[in-house]
């Protein structure tokens, strides 16, 4: 048998946040990806940016389609959209709160040392 202990809780719950707020960014990622205008973003290190302008060649729905042979064309509107990711924002996210819960087991240890 090995004499090294175990994880502790505060190693398990740091494990479980990274864990956790990876898949949530990896489905939301996801998520923008099928619906990038409808989606709303929940986490704060991944920004989006509209930029809406005119075509005219942009593709036309059926109905405005019976519209436009009846009189002349309008330019539709274009939909770019770009996501970013502050990589330095989701590291504070990570870490801040493994900092948190290794100090609070830190904490604990020095205290049932004490008693």
């Amino acid at each position: 048998m090995s004499d090294t202990p175990g994880f502790s809780r505060a190693t398990h719950l740091s494990i479980v946040w990274g864990v956790a707020l990876a898949a949530l960014t990896l489905l939301e990622w996801r998520s923008l990806d099928r619906d990038p205008l409808g989606h709303q973003i929940m986490t704060p290190f991944i920004e989006r940016k509209v930029t809406i302008g005119l075509a005219g060649d942009a593709p036309i729905d059926p109905l405005e389609e019976k519209r436009e042979q009846a009189g002349p064309a309008e330019p539709g509107l274009q939909y770019e959209v770009e996501f970013d990711f502050n990589g330095p924002l989701f590291l504070a996210c990570f870490f801040g709160p493994v900092l948190v819960f290794q100090g609070l087991g830190l904490l604990a240890s020095l205290r049932r040392a004490r008693d």
